[in-house]
């Protein structure tokens, strides 16, 4: 397996639309997921880690706001 030595990351911008919405998808449902637990140190480590993945690919990132439903 060969490798360019000066490799561009991609980001959102260089992404499909598809690519992106796909991995907005995951990353919402991932959110949702977590959120079911109810575990507070679940949903807090599974917003850090998609607020990184998203600024990885040059978003801004993500803050999640939880809801109670009455």
């Amino acid at each position: 397996m060969m490798f360019e030595k000066e490799f561009k990351s991609l980001g959102l911008r260089d992404m499909h639309k598809m690519q992106v919405d796909a991995l907005i998808e995951f990353i919402g449902i991932t959110l949702n997921l977590a959120t079911l637990t109810k575990d507070d140190q679940i949903i807090e480590d599974t917003e850090a880690l998609a607020d990184e993945l998203l600024k990885i690919f040059g978003g801004n990132g993500i803050k999640l706001t939880i809801e109670e439903a009455d």
